[in-house]
C-alpha cells in the first residue's frame, strides 16, 4: 500500500513538473516570437527616398536593426549587407515597403536559450501616397536566441529568391 502510495505521488510529481515546465517553455516561446515580430516590422518597414544608400542611411539602419540581433549576427549581418537587403528591394521598386501578416511557428524542440521559429510574411509595397501597389509572400527561418534575459536573432534564412526577385 505505501509501495503504491509513493508510486502514484511520483506520478503527480512528474505530471506537475511537465506542467509547470511546459507553461515556462511556452511563456518563453511567446517572448522570442514576440522579438522575432518586432525585429521582422523594423527589419522590412522602409521608407522609399532616392538616396536610401547614402552613408547617413546606412548608419541609421544598421543603428536600428543592431539591438535585435546577437552581436555575432550583427557583424555577419552587416559585413554581408543583410542589413540594408530592404533597401535593394525599396531602390528597384522605387516604392516604399512594409511587412504584412507575420506570423511565427515554432519548429522543433528548443533548447533552453534557443528557439528555431518558422515565419511567413507579405512584403506590401507602397506609392508615396501609402497606396498598395504589390504584395509578395515570403518565408524564412528565424533563430532566436536568449543572451542577458532578451531575445536576439542568432540567425536569420529568408526566402532568397523572392528577395533577389524584388530587388533585381
Amino acid at each position: 500500500m505505501i509501495l503504491q502510495l509513493k508510486g502514484a505521488l511520483l506520478a503527480m510529481l512528474i505530471v506537475l513538473l511537465t506542467v509547470v515546465t511546459g507553461c515556462d517553455n511556452s511563456k518563453e516561446v511567446n517572448q522570442a516570437i514576440q522579438a522575432g515580430e518586432a525585429y521582422k516590422s523594423v527589419e522590412y518597414t522602409v521608407t522609399y527616398q532616392e538616396d536610401i544608400f547614402s552613408e547617413h542611411s546606412v548608419l541609421e539602419r544598421n543603428k536600428l536593426i543592431k539591438p535585435y540581433l546577437t552581436e555575432e549576427y550583427y557583424a555577419k549581418a552587416e559585413l554581408n549587407r543583410y542589413t540594408t537587403m530592404p533597401f535593394l528591394i525599396v531602390q528597384k521598386q522605387q516604392l516604399s515597403l512594409e511587412p504584412e501578416n507575420i506570423a511565427f511557428e515554432p519548429l522543433n524542440q528548443p533548447t533552453e536559450d534557443t528557439y528555431d521559429l518558422h515565419y511567413t510574411l507579405d512584403f506590401v509595397l507602397l506609392d508615396q501616397d501609402g497606396n498598395e501597389v504589390k504584395r509578395v509572400p515570403s518565408k524564412g527561418l528565424l533563430t532566436m536566441m536568449k543572451v542577458d534575459g532578451k531575445w536576439l536573432v542568432q540567425a536569420d534564412e529568408p526566402d532568397w529568391k523572392v528577395l533577389a526577385d524584388l530587388s533585381q
